[in-house]
């Protein structure tokens, strides 16, 4: 037990590493490879017996979080269906005006189905956050033409604040019997989706966008988490 928390912890302390020398300290989440792998660490100190008693409630934590992991891995290779009426790209940091890397991908998978798909207006979701001088929304529409797709096209939903603000406020254009694809990164679509299907999209499906293969793994580690605080605020009632 204790080569395994101390290989665990060695893990994360060096993933850790790499994410804030690769990304930045204030990248998203990485703290959490640093505290975890303090906290394996830590753990090789206690006596053997204490942690044979472990055993087994970690085993099924470990055995959730893979199965739901799993779920979201295969979200992340689902295909859109064809001619929809409404694409949503859900908006992401911006950086003063310029999309991040995240945001960045979203748009450019939103641009090819365009593309193929030329009676499919489009849905640029998400309102203005701190550090940012325009709202996602303005970014993703200014990104879409630079990449051919005509103005006209471009709906604006400029208010939301979430997930689920970005879908609701974007159905407004819509209505629930529309057809939509919604765009977002490939650790991100299975949680939209559920939220999609929740709110009453009738005919909903994902476009997975890339993501950056270095910070892979914190942003589906992440997600997990997002996706259990969803679910635990929709059981209560206290979904924003």
């Amino acid at each position: 037990m204790k080569k395994i928390l101390k290989t665990a912890g060695i893990f994360n302390l060096l993933y850790y590493t790499l994410i804030i020398s690769y990304a930045g300290i204030r990248t998203t989440f990485a703290g959490f490879w640093l505290a975890t792998g303090t906290f394996f660490t830590a753990m090789t100190a206690l006596p053997e017996k204490w942690l044979s008693r472990l055993k087994i409630p970690m085993g099924i934590g470990a055995a959730y979080f893979l199965f739901q992991e799993g779920r979201l891995l295969c979200m992340a290779h689902a295909k859109p269906e064809p001619g929809a009426d409404y694409m949503i790209i859900l908006g992401a940091q911006v950086k003063g005006d310029r999309p991040s890397r995240s945001l960045l991908r979203r748009i450019q998978a939103g641009a090819n189905y365009l593309k193929k798909n030329p009676e499919t207006k489009v849905i640029a979701s998400g309102g203005q956050g701190p550090g940012e001088n325009i709202t996602e929304a303005k970014c993703i529409c200014e990104n879409l033409m630079d990449m051919g797709i005509s103005r006209e096209r471009i709906l604006l939903e400029e208010v939301s604040e979430s997930t689920r603000e970005n879908l609701l406020y974007s159905m407004v254009f819509g209505g629930r019997e529309s057809s939509y694809v919604v765009v977002t990164n490939g650790f991100h679509l299975f949680r939209s989706l559920e939220t999609a299907r929740r709110i009453g999209m009738k005919k909903v499906s994902g476009l997975a966008a890339s993501s950056e293969p270095v910070l892979l793994l914190n942003y589906y580690v992440r997600e997990f988490f997002a996706l259990m605080l969803y679910r635990l605020r929709a059981k209560v009632g206290r979904i924003k």
